[in-house]
């Protein structure tokens, strides 16, 4: 009988996970960083923001100068949180995007890199 139990407990819990995971899609953010230019300078960016809660995957390019990270939904962060975290290694950021993972809006390396200064907050 606590078999039985147990598995149906571990199937209603499998089916909770799904359904919260499905409320909260996971994100995309990716902008240009003003100043990057070693790749000792963008693997210090993805330390430092890896550490961050939520933050999933982190790619800094010094040969493009852009960054990119993918989110957990449950991370509620916007521009001013990375605009703030860069601003205290020392860099800028420009050109900030923020997207649902998956939805085809974001930009490639090459575009992001030639963008002009525009937040999409």
């Amino acid at each position: 009988m606590s078999k039985s139990f147990t598995l149906l407990n571990l199937i209603f819990l499998l089916i909770g996970f799904s359904a919260y995971s499905q409320d909260s899609p996971d994100y995309y953010v990716q902008f240009k960083v003003n100043s990057v230019t070693t790749i000792e300078q963008a693997k210090a960016i993805d330390k430092k923001m890896e550490g961050k809660k939520g933050i999933i995957s982190t790619h800094t390019d010094h040969i493009t100068s852009t960054y990119f990270c993918t989110m957990s939904g449950e991370a509620e962060y916007v521009f001013e949180d990375f605009e703030s975290w860069f601003e205290k290694m020392g860099y800028e950021i420009v050109c900030f995007n923020k997207g649902i993972r998956g939805d085809g809006g974001m930009m490639s390396p090459h575009a992001l890199k030639d963008c002009e200064d525009f937040n999409n907050k």
